[in-house]
C-alpha cells in the first residue's frame, strides 16, 4: 500500500482522537464543576445538565436534556420577562446583558429556592451556558440578620433609657430618647468636659471616666448630678442621672456604650423618704430628748425664783452673777441639743469630708443614750483612737449608726433579760469596720435576704425604707453593710468602708 495514502487517514484519527481527549477533558470539567451547569440553546431548550443541575432541579438527565427550557425553572412570571430579555439581547450583544444576577428558582417538587445565577455565550456560537448557585440558606441568614438587627433597633430607638455610643471622643450614636432628656449632646464628647455636670460630682466622674478609658474597670455605675444645656440657673433644671458605661467593640473598634436614666424623682422620693426616717428616728428619741430639755429647764426655773428672792429681799447683787453663769449654762445645754436634732433632721445635700469616723458614732450615741437608759438598755463604747481620717460624709453616717442603734432597742423593747448593745471601730486591711451588736433575739436566717430590701419590713408602723437607706449610703461610701450573729446571739450589722486618698464612686 502507498505509504501516502495512509496518511490523510492517520491525521484524521489523530485529529478525531485529541477532540475526543477535549470532549473528554471538558465534559469532566463540566460534571465535576461542583456547581449546577446547563448549556443553553438560542429557543432556552436546555440541551446539556449536569450532575448538579439534576440534584438542584429533582429531574434526571433524560428528561432535562433537549425537553426541558431554563424557564421551566424560574418561579415569578415578572422575572421571568426580564430574563428571557437578557437571554436573547447577549446573542446580539454580549455585554449588554448582566452575567450575574439573583432570582427565585423552582424545583420539581415546587419548591422555590434563591438562586445566584452567572450567563455568558459561548465564543463563536449561539449557545450560552448557565451556572446557578444555591444561595437560600444565605438569604435565610441574611434576612435573620436583618430582622435581628430590625429588633435590636427598634428596641434602642424605642427605649426608655437614653443609650449613645462614644468612640475616639466623638459621639457616633444617639436613641432618641437620649435627646429627650437630656437635649443633644456635641458629637465631640468628653464626659468629663460636659460643662453641665454639677460641680461636686466632676471629680468623681472624672476618676471613673478615666479608669474606663484606661481599661481598669470595663463596667461603671454611678450616679450623678447634671443641668440641661444653656440651664444653670436654677435646681429645678438639675437632674439626677443613672449612668451605666461599659467598654465594647463596635465596627471593629474600641467604644464605649453609655446609658442614661433619668432618675431625678426616684431621687426626690427617696429624699423624703429619708427625712421621713429621719422623722420616725426622732420620734423613738423624742421621750430622751425632752428629758434631756428638762433637767435645765427646772434649773432655769430654780435659778429665776432665787433671783425673784434676792431682789425682794435686796440682797447682796455679787450672787446674781453666779446666778445668771448658771442660767447660762443651762441655756447652752438646751440650745446644743436643740442644734443637735436640727442637724440630723434637716434635709442637706451630701458632702464628702475628711472624717473622723469616730465623731458621728459619738453623736449618734448621744442622741439616743437617754432613751436607751430609760429602756433599760446599756450601751457600750469600744471605739479604736488610731484610726485614720477618711472621705465621708458625717451626717449621713450618723443616720446610719443611729437607725441601727434605734432598731436593736426596738428589737428589745419586749425582751426579759439584760440588755445590750455594743459599738465598736477598728481597722483592718485598709478598711475601717465599724460593728453595732445587740443581745436581742436577732434576725431570722429567713428574713437575711430580704431586710435591705426597700419597703421590705415586719412592723406594721415602719415605712420598711431605713436598712435599705442604710445600705445606700454606705454603699454610695464604697463600702459594705452585711449582718451576722452577735456574740450574744442577737444581730451584729457589720459596716466596711474602705481607706481612700480622693472620694471615688458615692456621693
Amino acid at each position: 500500500m502507498n505509504t501516502k495514502s495512509k496518511e490523510p487517514a492517520e491525521n484524521h484519527r489523530h485529529v478525531e482522537k485529541v477532540l475526543r481527549e477535549s470532549e473528554d477533558k471538558y465534559r469532566t470539567l463540566f460534571e465535576t464543576t461542583g456547581t449546577a451547569t446547563i448549556i443553553i440553546e438560542e429557543d432556552t431548550t436546555i440541551s446539556l445538565a449536569n450532575k448538579e443541575f439534576e440534584n438542584l432541579s429533582g429531574y434526571a438527565k433524560e428528561e432535562i436534556e433537549g425537553k426541558k427550557s431554563w424557564t421551566d425553572f424560574v418561579a415569578h412570571k415578572d422575572k421571568l420577562v426580564k430574563m428571557k430579555d437578557y437571554h436573547y439581547t447577549r446573542r446580539t450583544d454580549t455585554d449588554a446583558a448582566p452575567r450575574n444576577y439573583e432570582y427565585k428558582f423552582i424545583d420539581r417538587h415546587g419548591t422555590v429556592k434563591d438562586m445566584f445565577a452567572t450567563v455568558a455565550m459561548i465564543p463563536g456560537t449561539r449557545r450560552s451556558v448557565g451556572s446557578f448557585l444555591d444561595i437560600t440558606e444565605l438569604k435565610q441568614a441574611e434576612r435573620a440578620i436583618r430582622e435581628s438587627e430590625q429588633r435590636f433597633r427598634d428596641l434602642v430607638q424605642n427605649s426608655l433609657t437614653g443609650i449613645f455610643i462614644v468612640q475616639n471622643d466623638q459621639i457616633i450614636y444617639m436613641n432618641p430618647e437620649q435627646e429627650r432628656l437630656f437635649g443633644p449632646l456635641p458629637r465631640s464628647f468628653k464626659l468629663t468636659d460636659f460643662e453641665g455636670l454639677q460641680q461636686d460630682d466632676v471629680e468623681k466622674v472624672r476618676q471613673n471616666y478615666q479608669k474606663m478609658l484606661s481599661g481598669e474597670i470595663l463596667t461603671l455605675d454611678m450616679d450623678f448630678r447634671l443641668y440641661l444645656p444653656g440651664k444653670k440657673d436654677s435646681k429645678l433644671d438639675m437632674k439626677w442621672v443613672h449612668c451605666r458605661a461599659s467598654t465594647i467593640e463596635y465596627q471593629g473598634e474600641k467604644a464605649i456604650l453609655v446609658n442614661m436614666m433619668d432618675i431625678t424623682r426616684a431621687k426626690e422620693l427617696e429624699h423624703l423618704l429619708r427625712i421621713q426616717d429621719k422623722m420616725t428616728s426622732l420620734g423613738r428619741v423624742a421621750a430622751g430628748i425632752a428629758h434631756e430639755i428638762r433637767n435645765p429647764l427646772s434649773g432655769i426655773n430654780i435659778y429665776l425664783d432665787t433671783l425673784e428672792k434676792i431682789y425682794d429681799n435686796a440682797e447682796n447683787l455679787e450672787k446674781v452673777k453666779g446666778i445668771l453663769a448658771h442660767l447660762q449654762s443651762a441655756s447652752t445645754k438646751i440650745e446644743s441639743v436643740i442644734r443637735r436634732v436640727m442637724d440630723f433632721s434637716k434635709p442637706s445635700e451630701p458632702k464628702l469630708v475628711f472624717t473622723d469616723i469616730n465623731q458621728p458614732i459619738e453623736d449618734a450615741i448621744g442622741l439616743c443614750s437617754v432613751t436607751l437608759r430609760k429602756s433599760g438598755i446599756k450601751i457600750e463604747k469600744n471605739l479604736s483612737e488610731d484610726l485614720q481620717p477618711l472621705y465621708a460624709d458625717p451626717n449621713l453616717l450618723e443616720e446610719v449608726i443611729l437607725n441601727l442603734i434605734t432598731n436593736a432597742s426596738e428589737a428589745m423593747k419586749n425582751m426579759d433579760g439584760e440588755k445590750k448593745i455594743e459599738v465598736s471601730s477598728f481597722m483592718e486591711d485598709n478598711s475601717i469596720i465599724l460593728k453595732i451588736s445587740d443581745s436581742g433575739p436577732g434576725v431570722p436566717w429567713a428574713y437575711i435576704d430580704k431586710i435591705f430590701d426597700p419597703f421590705y419590713t415586719t412592723k406594721s408602723e415602719s415605712t420598711g425604707i431605713g436598712l435599705s437607706l442604710c445600705h445606700r449610703i454606705i454603699t454610695d461610701h464604697g463600702g459594705s453593710l452585711g449582718i451576722s450573729k452577735s456574740k450574744w446571739g442577737g444581730a451584729e450589722f457589720v459596716i466596711e468602708i474602705p481607706i481612700k486618698k480622693h472620694p471615688g464612686i458615692g456621693y
